[in-house]
């Protein structure tokens, strides 16, 4: 008997223990929201659910009254959702007695406070944690913590000039590809169907200066904030507390949307050549419709992110960009609806073209030429569309999960300010950091791509030769579907293996000739 008594004690002790261990980590993880201040009430209500009142007069413990829980989650659920976390199951106030009721003696609010009329507290922060500072939030009326400036609050200092580097060597990447791509399309500047490719190359040509203007600026110069009352400097919370926060945005933002939209334009212009058997003027006609779509739509959608404050800084980049609970509209739907778009345009362009080919072959003639120029358009389209939804992928990862990393980062971060001892730093330095630099390359290489296809190799001869055959199209047009497409092939020769899109120059000029003759029309029907 005294051994099953000594036991039995042995293993009342033992769970008293253990249940004293958790509940001291339960409370561990509810210190963020104490640090926070959240709630004058939120001390007693945490002890009285883990450490409830004991008293000789009371079989049981005392839990604390539903009263006292509601009033604490009303002052506290704020704080609970900007770091999108739910509010606790183990918290749920419908677990605790009602005071009206009398059935539970219960733990209230104070005495002092039962005829004081409520005002919820403000939910901001009191005291930030090392390396962030308070910083407005854009309704004006609360107090957020974002990274300090010249500190390492999300990301270690390594990973952010690594960040830069590989991002400026990237933009330098892209801007000498698309340069080059520019230069030479200055040749013929006024021909469709290739001319949006022009606007595409230019589009990510002023994209990778935002970037070289970053590397070349710095971190501080683009997205920090001084408060005018002398206060730590800051990573902006909203687009419009910085003007150079507004320029960066904009130009990163603008031409990045305006190079999707032109490849739904180039992708049109194939669509319209090749299905609808539309010339070179009759897409020059229509041309001032493609530019009023392609540049007034992005600026709209930009002014709209500023004005409506849904632009926020970032520390790992340095720059200005969409926040991430804004990016689904402001960068997920304009750019994936434009990228599908696209890609139904080519696909609807290279089936007309799989027409030709098959008009050819049913009346002998070699299709050896028009498949080439179906690969090159392939590739082209290949090249774009995987980078481009790439990146729209990495867009909707980050978007998902990028705040909740940061909102752990900055309980870790208010953790360590209270616990002694506690070193500060990045605790999820790696938050994202692969998937960050992973987009910054795939939205950067799709420039590189663009532009090295429309790389030709164009001299002082091959510029006379090209103009020659320009003036032989304009007096005696070719007359049957091989001379159009022989023709074709000589100028695809004098380009470099990556101009695949320079295959547009000449070709589909005469594609609306090759695919009326090979039906059978004769020259003097397009003359």
């Amino acid at each position: 008997m005294e051994l099953a008594s000594w036991t039995k004690r042995a293993g009342r002790l033992f769970r008293l223990l253990t249940e004293t261990s958790n509940k001291y980590v339960l409370v561990q993880s509810y210190s963020p929201l104490v640090h926070y201040n959240c709630s004058q009430h939120l001390r007693l209500f945490l002890c009285s659910v883990f450490s409830p009142l004991c008293t000789e007069q009371v079989v049981g413990p005392v839990p604390p009254c539903r009263s006292l829980c509601e009033q604490v989650r009303d002052d506290c659920l704020p704080v609970v959702e900007t770091f999108n976390f739910p509010w606790p199951t183990l918290l749920n106030c419908s677990r605790f007695p009602d005071a009206l009721e009398g059935a539970w003696l219960c733990m209230g609010l104070p005495t002092e406070d039962k005829e004081t009329t409520f005002l919820a507290p403000t939910w901001a922060p009191v005291q930030c944690p090392t390396n962030f500072a308070r910083a407005l939030v854009p309704s004006g009326d609360s107090v957020t913590c974002s990274p300090r400036c010249g500190r390492d609050a999300y990301y270690r200092h390594e990973d952010k000039v690594f960040a830069q580097q590989w991002m400026t060597g990237c933009a330098w990447l892209c801007f000498l590809s698309t340069l080059f791509s520019l230069l030479t399309f200055c040749v013929e500047p006024q021909r469709y169907p290739e001319r949006p490719v022009v606007f595409l190359a230019l589009s990510y040509n002023l994209l990778s200066l935002g970037y070289i203007a970053r590397g070349a600026l710095g971190a501080e110069a683009l997205s920090c904030v001084v408060p005018l009352d002398g206060g730590l400097s800051y990573v902006a919370v909203d687009g419009l507390e910085s003007g150079a926060c507004t320029l960066i945005f904009l130009a990163l933002y603008y031409f990045s949307t305006a190079s999707s939209a032109w490849w739904c334009v180039l992708a049109a212009c194939w669509f319209l050549s090749a299905a609808k058997k539309w010339s070179c003027e009759s897409l020059h006609a229509v041309d001032h419709y493609f530019h009023l779509a392609a540049w007034l739509g992005p600026a709209v959608l930009g002014v709209a992110a500023l004005g409506l404050h849904h632009v926020t800084g970032d520390e790992l980049t340095g720059l200005c960009h969409v926040a991430e609970d804004s990016a689904l509209p402001y960068l997920v739907v304009p750019q994936g609806a434009l990228l599908l778009l696209g890609g139904v345009f080519a696909t609807l362009a290279g089936s007309a073209l799989v027409q030709v080919r098959y008009a050819m072959r049913m009346t002998g003639r070699s299709a050896e030429k028009l498949e080439r120029l179906m690969t090159r358009l392939g590739v082209f389209a290949v090249l774009y569309v995987l980078p481009a939804a790439g990146s729209l992928a990495c867009l909707l990862y980050e978007a998902w999960h990028r705040p909740r990393w940061r909102s752990l980062a900055l309980l870790a971060a208010l953790d360590c300010g209270i616990e002694p001892g506690c070193i500060p730093g990045p605790s999820y330095h790696s938050a994202g950091l692969e998937v960050a630099l992973l987009r910054l390359f795939l939205s950067l290489v799709v420039g590189v791509t663009s532009g090295n296809v429309g790389m030709v190799r164009k001299t002082s001869g091959d510029t006379h030769a090209f103009s020659l055959r320009k003036r032989q199209h304009e007096l005696d047009p070719p007359a049957t579907a091989e001379t159009l497409v022989a023709l074709a092939s000589k100028s695809y020769q004098r380009m470099s293996p990556l101009s695949n899109i320079g295959l547009v120059l000449t070709a589909k000029s005469w594609l609306p000739y090759v695919m009326r003759t090979a039906r059978g029309h004769s020259p003097s029907d397009y003359r």
